[in-house]
């Protein structure tokens, strides 16, 4: 008996059950996500270092977007309202680009702070509609658990962007709702704007409020919010520091002009999205189905647009080289959004109010909090044993060497070689130190474009014959080479070792 009474309170309970373990799961979450993020480790979230590294040039006042044909062969692939977010913050703490540990600190707390505040306002929005806390705070946590186990969004400009997508949804409910009138399309399309300057993926924003608009035959403010939106893209070209508008547009399209691969859609999207959350994907299909079919309201309509609009351009996206499942961010916040209210609506109250249903919702959260957390867990606590302290000092007497020793200057250039220095990230931090002398600060955005024919790097051969490269580091007793795959013959002649590093200097006899 007591224990049939056990089994109907759970049964009654389940939904608060999964609240609970979520809550405490966030916790769990947010303690190794700042225990990474304090950490010396040099790349907590996947080609961190794209992000690091124009921050440390902003801060230095540097050009952020440079002619990648010419030295430093140097590609920044995003656009950079983050980038300057975070610089802007690091020169009121007077912190400079040299001190890299506290620039990386700077970007991962924004990113944390950033996601932390994208969840919470999909689950305002949600509270706020359906005036349901639980419904909030579970959709809040869950994709807050996505998002940490993709782990792409901490120190990256996705943070930021999954901020305002979250944000573009607040506005355009509020638009729609009568409530913000007409001033809520002006603050979506400028938020809309602002996402394309923060990632060009952004864009799909804009994308999809204009086809709404279409959609619904809504000419005149498709006109009229057209307009405002181009004179927020010409206000952001003119204040953000991008230079020059060509070569602005060179980095940000041929940055990410990469080749398509099977193989690598399967192992950096798939296996990591289809196979823990197709039910996500299942259950967004039939509830789009339905409101396309019975077109319940303009809101449900929107949102329904633009899981399309997410999901197509990411599936499309994410076949290139060096994507990954962070494209489908947004399509997944929208998504949660999109079924939590649609279930949540006392029109479809009779469809839902299920107990089976409802216990099979509690135990799949409850399962899909787990894995998040044990995976993040596991993911970090794999790299613990590798001393990156004594890397990360080790790295920075190189550049002090270099700096102080031999009065390194503007225009001389050092390439670190692939693979230089001990651990498996050994010399990736050499390029943030020497970041204004890096000569190839991102070998694989440079060996790719230069594989699939984007840009030409033919200067990098020529400076080699013409020993134009001042230093070039390598691991210790190892012959120094370049992602180019050209032969530095006599070029180069050994002038010092410092901890697992040679240092080689251009051999001017």
């Amino acid at each position: 008996m007591n224990l049939n009474k056990t089994l109907l309170w759970i049964k009654n309970n389940s939904l608060s059950i999964s609240l609970v373990f979520g809550l405490i799961s966030f916790v769990i979450l947010v303690a190794i996500k700042i225990k990474a993020s304090i950490s010396y480790h040099p790349d907590i979230s996947g080609s961190e270092g794209s992000s690091i590294a124009p921050i440390q040039l902003l801060v230095d006042g540097n050009a952020i977007y440079r002619d990648p044909e010419n030295a430093p062969f140097r590609l920044t692939q995003y656009t950079p309202l983050y980038f300057c977010m975070v610089a802007f913050f690091c020169k009121l703490a007077n912190w400079h680009a040299a001190e890299v540990h506290k620039i990386y600190l700077a970007s991962r707390f924004f990113s944390n702070v950033f996601t932390i505040l994208a969840v919470s306002v999909a689950g305002l929005l949600i509270f706020r509609i359906t005036k349901k806390k639980i419904a909030g705070i579970l959709a809040a946590l869950y994709v807050f658990h996505v998002l940490s186990f993709w782990f792409l969004t901490t120190s990256r400009p996705d943070s930021l962007l999954v901020l305002l997508t979250a944000l573009f949804i607040c506005s355009v409910y509020y638009a729609l709702s009568g409530t913000g009138n007409q001033y809520g399309w002006y603050v979506a399309i400028f938020i809309a704007v602002s996402a394309f300057f923060v990632k060009q993926s952004g864009a799909i924003l804009s994308i999809s409020l204009g086809l709404f608009w279409l959609c619904t035959k809504q000419w005149k403010t498709l006109f009229t919010l057209t307009v405002f939106g181009l004179a927020v893209f010409g206000f952001y070209l003119l204040l953000l520091p991008i230079n020059s508008v060509d070569l602005f547009f060179t980095n940000i399209i041929g940055g990410v002009a990469n080749s398509a691969s099977w193989g690598w859609f399967y192992d950096w999207t798939l296996q990591h999205w289809l196979l823990q959350f197709a039910p996500l994907i299942v259950i967004n299909i039939i509830v789009s189905a339905y409101i396309l079919y019975y077109k319940p309201s303009d809101f449900y309509l929107f949102l329904t647009l633009c899981c399309f609009m997410f999901f197509v351009f990411s599936t499309t996206t994410a076949f290139k080289i060096g994507a990954g499942v962070g494209y489908y961010q947004d399509y997944m916040l929208t998504a949660v959004v999109q079924i939590t209210l649609f279930t949540c609506d006392a029109a479809n109250r009779h469809i839902f109010n299920n107990d089976f249903l409802r216990s099979g919702l509690s135990l799949y959260l409850v399962l899909a909090f787990m894995h998040c957390t044990i995976f993040l867990f596991m993911k970090y606590n794999a790299s613990s044993n590798e001393n990156f302290v004594s890397h990360y000092i080790e790295e920075r007497k190189v550049s002090e060497y270099l700096y102080h020793d031999k009065k390194l200057k503007e225009n001389e250039w050092v390439y670190v070689c692939p693979g230089a220095g001990e651990g498996s990230f050994g010399g990736y931090l050499l390029n943030h130190f020497l970041v204004r002398n890096a000569l190839i600060p991102f070998a694989d955005l440079v060996y790719l474009a230069d594989r699939n024919g984007t840009f030409n790097y033919d200067k990098f051969r020529s400076m080699v014959r013409k020993k134009e490269i001042k230093y070039v580091i390598s691991k210790k007793g190892s012959v120094p080479v370049n992602i180019l795959n050209y032969d530095f013959g006599t070029t180069l002649k050994y002038n010092s070792t410092i901890g697992s590093f040679d240092i080689y200097e251009a051999n001017k006899l």
